[in-house]
């Protein structure tokens, strides 16, 4: 029943500022956001007025996001504007944009209903969580979003509780998951070097990424590099998992992602990280052929390692066999019919005495297990009614007036 004080009627979120409701999509050029907001202050923004910086999930290609910035362009409708381009081009963002705009539609129903959190970076008002609903609401065609300015905390925070946000979201792919705890182990050792006095010095986490291993678990990997790097590695990794909770298996089993090209990532971008692991052993060069083909045949984890192990032999004619069995065996999958067999034996000859002992067990349930039962055999007695009248129109389709006694066939 709804609330004397919030009636159901009324679906626009309390921050929403009316006066911009009746405002034209198209004058929310000539419109002027509000002075800086204090701290925690919920406020109506326009969204041109937006700065994104980063992408914890993928919007568009990282490299298009990387020429916005450097054009001084990296606003919601420039990035939605490179999204609808880059959907019309490759699936996954086409995806993307179908998910924005299922969100618009709700946003247009109902308005933004969570600000947006946005930290002021200099003049700027940079969005920290609300990417999506920034492109959105303008799909939606809202000149303002609601926003919460937060404290700026260093870069290493913002980048962990950025992580921890999307990590306990469904729709984070593996690769995205991978992608920014590169950036967070990054920005974690630059800070640690800091302390240490040796700034500006390669990094380790690149190192490890970049090296080229058979190991599944990457602690052999840091045990062979020197000391001092083995150490610093150690260091980077256990502030990273106490920051975001992960255990250290996890850690170097995402970082390791980070191995495959570009182009390897591009074509695996739905891929799991268990699909998309065995494949970081290979060199680059042939990456994204591997890649493409576990993603356009679905393959399984142990189907891909099975494929990379060949891969790795260097035998061109067995990669093209095992390509050609998987395949096989994949087509073979699809065309599995469903078995008619069942049906002929769908009811059991002692169905009697079944259901005398179903009736003993019935008298002797209570109440709500007993529901539960008879939910089950309604449903059974749907299914029995339409499959005696599907088995009717086969015996009078194909003869079966010598069976009309009720006897079975020999």
């Amino acid at each position: 029943m709804p609330s004397p004080i919030e009636p159901r009627r009324e679906k626009k979120p309390r921050f929403e500022n009316p006066t911009l409701q009746t405002m034209n999509f198209v004058d929310y050029l000539s419109f002027t956001s509000p002075a800086a907001p204090a701290i925690g202050e919920i406020i109506e923004f326009r969204v041109a007025d937006l700065w994104l910086d980063e992408q914890p999930r993928l919007l568009v290609p990282e490299e298009v996001l990387a020429e916005l910035i450097a054009r001084d362009q990296a606003h919601p409708p420039a990035l939605l504007e490179a999204l609808r381009t880059v959907a019309g081009e490759r699936p996954y963002f086409a995806r993307v944009l179908s998910g924005i705009e299922d969100l618009a539609r709700s946003i247009a129903a109902d308005g933004v209903l969570n600000p947006l959190i946005v930290a002021q970076v200099g003049e700027r008002h940079v969005v920290r969580d609300g990417h999506r609903r920034s492109l959105a609401a303008i799909v939606a065609e809202r000149s303002t979003v609601p926003i919460r300015v937060i404290d700026e905390e260093s870069p290493v925070q913002a980048a962990a509780r950025q992580l921890v946000v999307n990590l306990q979201r469904s729709d984070l792919t593996a690769l995205e998951q991978g992608r920014w705890l590169l950036r967070l182990a990054r920005l974690v050792e630059q800070e640690l070097r800091a302390e240490l006095g040796s700034a500006g010095e390669p990094l380790v986490v690149d190192a490890l990424v970049a090296r080229d291993v058979d190991e599944d678990e990457a602690g052999d990997e840091v045990r062979a590099m020197p000391r001092a790097e083995r150490e610093l590695a150690a260091r980077v990794r256990n502030r990273v998992c106490a920051l975001t909770g992960m255990s250290s298996v996890h850690y170097y089993r995402l970082l390791r992602l980070n191995r495959l090209s570009p182009e390897a990532q591009a074509v695996g971008l739905e891929l799991t990280e268990k699909q998309l692991r065995p494949v970081t052993a290979l060199p680059a060069a042939e990456q994204a052929t591997i890649v493409a083909f576990i993603a356009e045949r679905n393959l399984s984890s142990r189907e891909a390692e099975t494929l990379v192990k060949v891969a790795r032999s260097g035998d061109r004619d067995a990669i093209r066999r095992i390509m050609a069995k998987l395949a096989r065996e994949e087509a073979g999958r699809q065309r599995t019919a469903v078995s008619w067999e069942p049906l002929l034996h769908a009811v059991p000859r002692d169905f009697a005495a079944r259901c005398a002992a179903l009736h003993a067990e019935l008298a002797a349930l209570p109440d709500e297990a007993r529901q539960v039962r008879l939910r089950a055999i309604r449903e059974q007695q749907r299914l029995a009614r339409e499959l005696a009248n599907e088995f009717g129109e086969i015996l009078a389709l194909y003869g079966g007036s010598d069976l009309e006694d009720g006897s079975a066939p020999e």
